[in-house]
């Protein structure tokens, strides 16, 4: 899925269980906001308030939210939201101070050229055109000087639309001696699909990753894949980051860091990691829900609020340039004497010898 605005936008993505097609909102021809009345705001507000209460994984926390929704409806604080995105943005603003959660957001679907609102349909169309136009989230497949493989990926759509382009971007980069994973723009999606990237970095299958832990309490398990893949789970490898890696983006990343198994270089992530997916309230408002806590096997926690701290702090812009370096010294170090040592001292410092991006 495409990228997004970060701060507000990047709240109405669904965690890893859903990859939402929100980006069709920016590309769709905007037509007039569509104007409220006093009904529909109190309608949306209590129908948000229940969804939440009857969805939220806390369900204390939502029982709090739902009760405080009402109670600022009541108090006039959304009165003056006199169109649906304004409102959705109060909703939104509103819920994330009652549970600092960033996937619990209030949206609206967009609108059609004719001015009207498209619904969760449109939204199925502009996520087959997405998964198209976008590889299946596999951007760029490249050997860097040094043999040094290199891995973009901005999205996790679902395993049946993103294993194809995974496979070929993996079958590419087998060879490669050290492997650069990059997540700076990375916008999350399906935990499944965080699974099966995952796969490729582990040498044994059904390695537990994660556990998703819904409401009911019957857990979610996530673990590497058992098929045959072009696995390597020994070669050097470092993942970059960014303030706006966000969701499944962050997960590998977190995954990958607590099992020391990459690097992580680059920024502080968003630190939002609980799983959900939108609930229809009305034409033209949904809600996206947490319905899932996320944990991972080994630290039994995750990135919400925090997001993943790199390994080694740079800008994003010079993540790559200094993830070459080290691949670069790593794989020195592994080498002898000879003309590939050689060669692999000369692309290091080359690389020393660039500016600082910043």
């Amino acid at each position: 899925m495409i990228l997004m605005i970060f701060a507000r936008l990047r709240r109405y993505m669904c965690l890893l269980l859903f990859c939402s097609s929100l980006t069709a909102q920016a590309q769709t021809p905007k037509a007039p906001s569509r104007a409220l009345d006093i009904q529909l705001t109190k309608d949306t507000v209590e129908q948000v308030g229940e969804t939440v209460n009857r969805q939220y994984f806390d369900a204390d926390l939502a029982a709090r939210m739902n009760s405080s929704l009402r109670q600022r409806l009541a108090e006039g604080r959304y009165a003056n939201a006199t169109t649906a995105e304004a409102l959705a943005s109060k909703l939104t603003d509103d819920l994330y101070l009652l549970s600092h959660d960033k996937h619990l957001s209030v949206g609206v679907y967009p609108p059609t050229v004719d001015g009207a609102y498209s619904g969760p349909g449109a939204s199925e169309q502009s996520r087959e055109e997405s998964v198209r136009t976008t590889n299946g989230g596999v951007q760029r497949v490249e050997i860097l000087p040094g043999n040094v493989g290199y891995l973009n990926i901005t999205a996790f759509f679902s395993p049946n639309e993103a294993r194809e382009a995974i496979a070929g971007a993996m079958h590419m980069l087998r060879q490669a001696d050290a492997l650069i994973l990059d997540s700076r723009e990375n916008a999350g999606g399906s935990p499944d699909t965080v699974a099966l990237l995952a796969s490729y970095f582990f040498d044994g299958p059904r390695l537990p990753l994660m556990d998703i832990i819904p409401r009911s309490g019957e857990v979610q398990h996530y673990l590497t894949q058992s098929e045959i893949l072009d696995r390597d789970g020994k070669r050097p490898m470092y993942v970059l980051t960014s303030a706006h890696t966000w969701s499944g983006g962050e997960g590998i990343a977190y995954i990958l860091q607590e099992r020391h198994r990459a690097e992580i270089i680059g920024e502080t992530t968003v630190g939002a990691a609980n799983a959900g997916k939108p609930y229809k309230i009305n034409e033209p408002f949904y809600v996206n829900v947490p319905n899932g806590r996320l944990r991972t096997v080994v630290r039994n926690s995750n990135w919400e609020g925090t997001g993943v701290i790199p390994d080694v702090a740079v800008s994003a812009a010079d993540a790559l340039r200094i993830a070459h370096q080290h691949a670069l010294r790593q794989l020195l170090s592994a080498t002898p004497d000879g003309s590939w040592h050689r060669e692999l001292e000369q692309e290091l410092q080359k690389l020393e010898a660039r500016p600082e991006v910043h």
